[in-house]
């Protein structure tokens, strides 16, 4: 490689890492203000010392796999669709996307150092950041501002449609959100399902129940021409939801009709 070409390569990279370099953000909550500047998890320290701690600690409590794994794409920019039945799937999803680095959209109530410290901590070293569901407009397309960088940066973005854990153990009903961040980027998105964690609650620790992660096909939603409406919107969400539906048994379906045979 002639000297010409070794440099052209170095400002090629430069200008790739500069391009790659993201202005801090901003979120506000309760008490205070997150600071994201859209970094890879998995290339932190921090989070290369904790992924093991958290998981072999997790698996004291729990009997864990994933199924589906072929079903993620290797690389590329794609919206994990969620549903949330306790406070530990966060990491437990986080888990299951290795190797891939994903940044989730988090409740706000996960980054409060109290009552539980802990939550704050794994939130920070995930890259994950929040979302108020009663905040501003302007709070709110921060947040969706946020998902778009990620998505261009062919980094997996993670979403929990329902906006908080379902205490009942099936399907809630859907904010919109979701469909508003897949019409924007026209990225597929992918259903991935969580069942198991709702038995972690008082004897159940002592179980060790069986905690099950299924990543389903990717799918993308129908087109749309000009702005969507808010029924379009809503139409959308039904979608995803069916998705979700689709990858568990029928107990955990509440009111969405899943759209293909449970795995």
């Amino acid at each position: 490689m002639t000297s010409r070409a070794v440099k052209a390569a170095k400002q090629s990279k430069s200008k790739k890492a500069e391009q790659e370099k993201a202005s801090v953000y901003h979120f506000p909550i309760k008490g205070g203000i997150i600071k994201r500047e859209l970094k890879r998890p998995t290339t932190k320290t921090s989070f290369k010392i904790a992924r093991p701690i958290v998981e072999r600690l997790l698996r004291c409590f729990i009997r864990f796999e994933v199924t589906g794994k072929e079903n993620l794409p290797s690389s590329g920019p794609v919206i994990v669709v969620f549903n949330h039945l306790h406070l530990l799937d966060p990491p437990l999803h986080i888990i299951g996307m290795l190797p891939r680095d994903i940044i989730i959209m988090a409740k706000e109530e996960l980054f409060f150092y109290w009552p539980m410290p802990v939550n704050r901590i794994l939130m920070d070293i995930a890259e994950a950041y929040p979302v108020r569901r009663l905040g501003t407009p302007e709070e709110r397309q921060k947040a969706v501002t946020y998902a778009d960088e990620v998505l261009k940066r062919g980094i997996l973005f993670g979403i929990y449609p329902e906006g908080t854990r379902s205490k009942a153990g099936h399907l809630k009903e859907a904010y919109h959100g979701c469909a508003q961040i897949a019409w924007r980027t026209g990225v597929p998105l992918i259903p991935v399902t969580i069942r198991g964690t709702e038995k972690l609650r008082g004897s159940g620790w002592l179980k060790r129940p069986k905690v099950t992660i299924t990543i389903g096909k990717p799918f993308t939603l129908p087109p749309c021409k000009g702005e969507p409406t808010e029924e379009q919107l809503k139409e959308w969400t039904e979608l995803i939801m069916c998705h979700l539906a689709a990858y568990l048994p029928p107990e955990y379906h509440g009111r969405y009709k899943p759209i293909e045979p449970c795995t």
